[in-house]
């Protein structure tokens, strides 16, 4: 038995009006609802916690239209696609699952009569050409057609049945689509009263129609169809239910099962539970390891409890929602009308104060408030379509499966034959793996973490008992001694996030490979060990994955670069590299050939081509796994993967012949400089850096590295002469500003391209923080939000900025605008007001962003000038060009000129002669003078705070 439902919701464009939805729907029996007038101007694909899947459509852009279905959890696992024909027209395949057919729904949206001739019949060509281009052996068309079908008047009208209410024009015109496609209509055929009948009321209930109906192509598997009186959101018109019989020999399908609420972990009785463990040696290391972890699952089954979890809707809109369906029974249309927009209302208030309570509630617990707002939520988005690789598009969750299968297959597969690299015989012996490094590993493993294949959370670790903890260090030693590792391990889930672009474009989504947490625990130890060798295997340039380094060591050297050649007019090109998938195609061998190379023991060595080595991943993107073999990469989501790939990247610049290339900075020529995988070159021309992309992309590809050519761009200053750039044929766009590590840099070093992308990335910060600000009423915080999340946004990488006193401006009139908006009040009020701007701050204790640009500036330069160990930050810091003359005039502001200038002011007041002045460099090196130096001015030292 199938129960496939029409409803013409009016709206759900909102969060509201889907939230009604939902609550109603989850009152009747339904297994699929075709739902029009969506309204919506954003397509929508979300999975519930409970299972449902939702599927809307846009409408035109007049407002008008839209379509989509909602899937029940049961049949949730048989969805194909649903493809959004038109804003009119919808289509939702279903395939077959064992005694369940293959099923195509359509659901339909016809214009009104008031609309051209022209328009509804260009409707009815439109569906009939969907319906008959589809060849399933079941189809069903349902939705709002806007027209009456009354009963049969003539015998030749067998595809009316008996029963129904009267025609119209409209009416007439959809029963020519029905006597032409050879369907059935289901709302005549079964005999209902009146009451039961009509799905459409004019307000005030003074008139009602029936204009919503059901089509079939098979009349003998349609059983019932009538609406349900009960189901009201506050639309207008009632949802229309068709029961059917869709037969089929074979076994029964396999039903997706309703899912329950997330159980609460009892951690004390877990580690109680898990403490009756009985260490035991067997020779099996599959059979050893899947029992400690069995023993995990069950400690974990027995301490689990209910969670109990807060209703979205509060009691006195559930009553309205009661009150609302009482009233439409009873035929009370004004009060049913009044109560309709009072729930509407009631369930929009409900949503927004429950989330904001939720996210004040995690903030004043110190909780992640991001992690938080992804709980609240209770569904998931999906992708609705993929690109095929001859440019079509497809919507078929079966061909969308294939599409992932062969790119991934092609990405996993290894491209270039490397033999296996010879391991050198060295004396070193491995130590046994102690408790104590197990439990210093537990320790730098993130919570909240997704699990891997064997469902163990990072939480059962950081609540194992010592007599575990002592068994994984038993366990971790025989791995090593042995270089055989569980088969469990050689597996994994794989999981496919969105980065940014079409979203229909596969290759725009990241795998990020969800591994066994205690396989995680075991590289990390190896990691821990390793570390100190492959760190100081890596030069200066490199400084991604390093401790010590960040971005902002790069972005200082690039626009110190840019500053210093404009200053001196001295020919600067930079070309910023982009590679394909970086870390999922590089070889495994060169990988492993890197660590010998960087003086890596060779047991570890061995042990990582054991972990490599008959890998394979699975991917779920709907509801069936897809496993493709691994054959070469790093894996995202591994601990130790991004030392692995530096340390392999390491190894392919060692070959390159650049020592004569790039800018001679203090007697050392700068060429790269490398943070990952993101790569820039440094040349005087365009010439040498043809030359050395040239190089890089050969050295590149012996190890399956690959340049991505639409993204590889270069920016030359006016001093380098204009000349053609291209590698293998494909010319290299030039561009006259680049993000670079989150910073936009162009060769005028103009900050103001960067504080427009700041002013965004502030209020896109702000607004993650909103409901909570609106909410509380802890002054302390709020302020607390603003500065951890707001402040950081709107000032990243201002310890690079030059710092002018109109940059200064900028800052400070982004920072008053999105506070005067925490505060409740404009730009308007605040003047009608006389409120001066220092009065707000004194209420909104926020910290100032240009004091704070300062202070990080501040404490950077004194970072920097306290480096020792010849990294290109430094380097570049004080750096004068050599047998380089300056041209006279007034040089651009530099990013020393804030220090040069205070320093100046400060010894002019206190009138110290120039022979006793100390340059700030040479303070910068102290770093308690350097603090004291700026103490009385005011600006904090630390950017630490106390909530």
């Amino acid at each position: 038995m199938m129960t496939i439902c029409t409803f013409n919701a009016r709206t759900l464009a909102s969060e509201a009006s889907i939230e009604d939805l939902m609550v109603q729907a989850r009152k009747i029996r339904y297994d699929v609802i075709g739902l029009t007038e969506t309204r919506r101007h954003r397509p929508l694909n979300a999975t519930f916690d409970t299972g449902e899947e939702l599927f809307l459509g846009t409408c035109d852009s007049r407002g008008v239209g839209g379509v989509g279905v909602l899937v029940n959890t049961n049949l949730a696992m048989n969805i194909d696609s649903f493809e959004q024909l038109t804003t009119r027209i919808g289509r939702l395949r279903l395939r077959r699952c064992g005694s369940m057919p293959a099923l195509t729904v359509f659901v339909a949206y016809a214009p009104t009569s008031s609309y051209d001739e022209d328009e509804i019949e260009a409707f009815y060509m439109d569906l009939e050409k969907f319906y008959r281009e589809d060849h399933t052996f079941y189809k069903v068309i349902v939705g709002d057609f806007n027209a009456k079908i009354g009963p049969r008047r003539t015998p030749e009208e067998l595809h009316i049945g008996t029963h129904g209410l009267q025609w119209n024009e409209q009416g007439e015109r959809l029963s020519e689509f029905i006597m032409t496609t050879r369907t059935i209509h289901g709302n005549s055929q079964f005999q209902k009263p009146t009451s039961l009948r009509w799905t459409w009321e004019s307000p005030g209930g003074e008139y009602h129609n029936e204009i919503d109906h059901i089509i079939v192509n098979r009349r003998y598997c349609l059983t019932d169809v009538g609406v349900v009186p009960k189901f009201y959101t506050g639309s207008d018109h009632r949802l229309l239910r068709a029961r059917f019989f869709f037969s089929r020999k074979g076994e029964k399908a396999a039903k997706y099962k309703k899912r329950s609420p997330k159980p609460t972990i009892n951690w004390d009785l877990f580690t109680t539970l898990a403490g009756f463990w009985e260490d035991t040696v067997v020779d099996n290391i599959d059979e050893e390891y899947e029992r400690l972890i069995q023993h995990l699952r069950d400690s974990a089954k027995k301490a689990e409890g209910l969670r109990t979890t807060k209703r979205r809707l509060s009691h006195e809109t559930l009553e309205l929602i009661r009150q609302r369906g009482a009233a439409r029974a009873a035929g009370n249309y004004q009060l049913t009308s009044e109560l309709a927009r009072r729930c509407r209302e009631a369930i929009k208030e409900d949503l927004k104060e429950r989330r904001a309570a939720v996210l004040a509630e995690a903030a004043e617990a110190g909780r992640s408030i991001r992690n938080t707002r992804r709980d609240f939520a209770n569904r998931k988005t999906k992708m609705t379509a993929l690109r095929r690789p001859d440019g079509t598009i497809t919507s078929s969750r079966r061909v969308m499966e294939k599409v992932i299968y062969d790119f991934y297959s092609d990405l996993f597969d290894s491209h270039v034959h490397l033999p296996p690299c010879h391991l050198r015989e060295d004396e070193y012996v491995i130590p046994s793996v102690l408790p104590s490094e197990v439990r210093h590993a537990i320790k730098s493993v993130k919570n909240r973490t997704a699990p891997g294949p064997d469902r163990i959370r990072p939480e059962h670790l950081k609540n194992l008992p010592t007599a575990l903890v002592n068994t994984l260090a038993r366990l971790f030693t025989r791995y090593l001694s042995e270089c055989k590792v569980p088969s469990q391990w050689k597996t994994s889930r794989t999981v496919l996030l969105y980065k940014k672009g079409d979203p229909q474009d596969i290759g725009n989504y990241r795998p990020i490979c969800l591994l066994s947490v205690v396989y995680k625990l075991f590289t990390r130890v190896i990691l821990n060990r390793i570390e100190r060798t492959l760190d100081e295997g890596q030069p200066c340039e490199q400084a991604g994955f390093r401790k010590g380094f960040s971005t902002i060591d790069h972005i200082h050297t690039v626009t110190r670069l840019i500053e210093v050649s404009r200053e001196y007019k001295m020919p600067l090109c930079l070309t910023f590299i982009d590679l394909k998938k970086a870390f999922d195609t590089v070889e495994t061998e060169a990988v492993l050939e890197a660590l010998g190379n960087q003086g890596v023991p060779t047991q570890y060595i061995r042990i990582f081509r054991e972990l490599y080595s008959n890998f394979t991943t699975r991917i779920s993107p709907f509801y069936d796994d897809i496993t493709i073999d691994v054959r070469r990469g790093v894996r995202q989501g591994d601990t130790v993967s991004p030392k692995l790939f530096t340390a392999t990247l390491e190894d392919v610049m060692r070959r390159l012949e650049w020592d004569n290339m790039g800018v001679r900075v203090d007697g050392r020529l700068l060429h790269h400089l490398r943070f990952a995988d993101d790569i820039v070159l440094i040349t005087p021309s365009i010439s040498q850096a043809e030359r050395m992309l040239a190089d890089f992309d050969d050295a590149c590809g012996k190890i399956g590295l690959q340049l991505n050519l639409t993204k590889t761009m270069f920016m030359r200053n006016g001093w380098v002469p204009d000349a053609p750039f291209s590698l293998n044929g494909t010319t290299i766009s030039e561009c006259s500003s680049y993000v670079y590590l989150g910073r936009e840099v162009n060769m005028m070093n103009d900050l103001a391209p960067e504080l427009g992308r700041r002013k965004r990335a502030a209020w896109g910060a702000y607004k993650s923080i909103e409901d909570v600000v609106k909410k509380t009423k802890n002054i302390r915080l709020r302020a607390h939000l603003f500065n951890t999340t707001v402040l950081p946004a709107l000032t990243y990488a201002s310890e690079t900025w030059a710092l002018r006193k109109q940059d200064e401006n900028a800052v400070s009139v982004i920072e008053r605008s999105i506070e005067r908006v925490m505060l409740g009040m404009t730009r308007l009020t605040q003047v009608r007001a006389g409120i001066r701007s220092s009065t707000l701050r004194q209420q909104s204790k926020i910290r100032d962003a240009a004091v704070y640009a300062k202070s990080s500036k501040i404490r950077w330069a004194g970072h920097v000038m306290r480096l020792n160990d010849h990294r290109w930050t430094r380097a570049v810091s004080d750096w004068t060009p050599r047998n380089v003359k300056r041209t006279t005039g007034r040089p651009p502001t530099r990013w020393s000129d804030f220090f040069t200038k205070s320093f100046k002011e400060r010894y002019d007041a206190l009138r110290v002669s120039r022979t006793d002045r100390t340059h700030w460099t040479t303070l910068a090196r102290e770093r308690d003078k350097w603090k004291d130096w700026w103490r009385p001015l005011g600006l904090p030292d630390d950017q630490r705070e106390s909530r």
